[in-house]
This record gives structure tokens, C-alpha cells and sequence, in this order.
């Protein structure tokens, strides 16, 4: 898609594609079309410069080290499969509300991201993220990436953990350069090289 111009793109849009599964979408106006191609092309890192608060390549090392983001979450391919994928998060957030994100103390875990330990009637346990859950069976992904469907009828307990999986003391367990660096981080992904401004500007940099 990169290749294509934004005038290709936006035909695609309205008349899809022949044969293939992707539909016409006659109904959207020329305005509609064009919103969707920017953001498509905002996706792809292309637009307006943003200003990073710290240093992107600092914060890759904390993504990946000290901050141990990666544990859960995964950039560009690499890091854990618990949390969401975080490669296109940064690209149409503020650096304040990437910032507030990381601080927040009181999370409210969405489904398919709360943790539980699903023990069994013959003494086994699986801890991990509950990713699916119906009348009849339980399906627990760990943090190697296994998926493990537990039957009810097998289950002696079901216990879903108080705690988030992301950590909520992100204040104290890293300094303000850090966390500017990890915003940066986390901005820079969707951004094509060249894009990104100086770091330390004032108008990026979250209080």
C-alpha cells in the first residue's frame, strides 16, 4: 500500500476489489474516502512531524529492560503476546496521554485481558490471560504464548486475579527522563525516519 497513490487507495475504498474479499464502499462520500486515507496513511508514519519529549532509542532499551513492557506487549513483532500489540498505539496519541496511560493507577481490565489461575479437580493449574469463556469450557493463554482450553466440568476453581497485569507503580519505578524515553518509544514506531523532531521540544514534553 505504500506504493500506491492516495488517489489508487481511494478507489480501492469506493469499488473495492474484484474477486477478492475486499468490498466496494459505495456509500462512504468523497470526504469519508479521503478521512480514511489519511488515516491510513497516519498508520504508515506519514503526516505532519511530531516532537518527541525524550529519546526513542533510550526507550526502546526500557520497553525491552527495566520497564519490562515487553513481557506483555509486543512492537513491530517482538515482545510478549498477554497485552495488546502496541506497533500502531503511539502514532495518533499525544505524548501526555501515552504518559497518563503509563501512570494510571486505577485500570479497568477489559475482557479478554484479565488474568486468572484456573485450577483442575486432579491438582493441575494454568495462571495466564483469560481469553475466552462460555458455559461449558475456559480458554487460558500463559505467558509463553500457549493457549489452554480447560473444561468446567474439570475445573475445581476459577479465581480471577484483583491485580492488572501492567503494573501500576510505573511512577516510582521509573524516573521522569525514563518515562519520557519510553514515550518516545512508543510514539516512534509508526513514525517514518526523518519524521520525528529534536527530542526535549517543549510542546511534546508531558508534565
Amino acid at each position: 500500500m505504500q506504493r500506491l497513490s492516495d488517489a489508487r487507495i481511494a478507489n480501492i475504498i469506493s469499488n473495492g476489489i474484484p474477486g477478492t474479499g475486499m468490498p466496494a464502499f459505495r456509500t462512504l462520500s468523497t470526504a469519508q474516502v479521503h478521512s480514511l486515507v489519511s488515516y491510513l496513511r497516519k498508520l504508515q508514519g506519514e503526516g505532519e512531524a511530531r516532537t518527541l519529549p525524550g529519546d526513542s532509542r533510550r526507550g526502546k532499551k526500557i520497553f525491552f529492560g527495566k520497564g519490562e513492557c515487553s513481557n506483555c506487549h509486543a512492537i513491530s513483532g517482538e515482545g510478549g503476546f498477554l497485552g495488546p500489540d502496541l506497533t500502531a498505539y503511539g502514532s495518533l496519541t499525544s505524548a501526555t496521554s501515552i504518559l497518563e496511560g503509563i501512570l494510571k493507577r486505577d485500570r479497568i481490565v477489559p475482557a479478554g485481558y484479565k488474568s486468572a489461575i484456573a485450577t483442575t479437580r486432579d491438582g493441575g493449574s494454568v495462571e495466564g490471560v483469560v481469553r475466552n469463556e462460555d458455559n461449558f469450557s475456559v480458554q487460558v493463554q500463559t505467558k509463553d504464548g500457549s493457549f489452554h482450553l480447560v473444561q468446567k466440568a474439570d475445573l475445581e476453581k476459577l479465581e480471577y486475579l484483583p491485580q492488572p497485569l501492567m503494573p501500576t507503580d510505573y511512577g516510582e519505578r521509573l524516573s521522569r527522563p525514563e518515562l519520557k524515553d519510553l514515550v518516545s518509544y512508543l510514539m516512534s514506531p509508526g513514525l517514518s525516519s526523518g519524521k520525528a523532531v529534536a527530542p526535549n521540544a517543549t510542546e511534546a514534553d508531558p508534565k
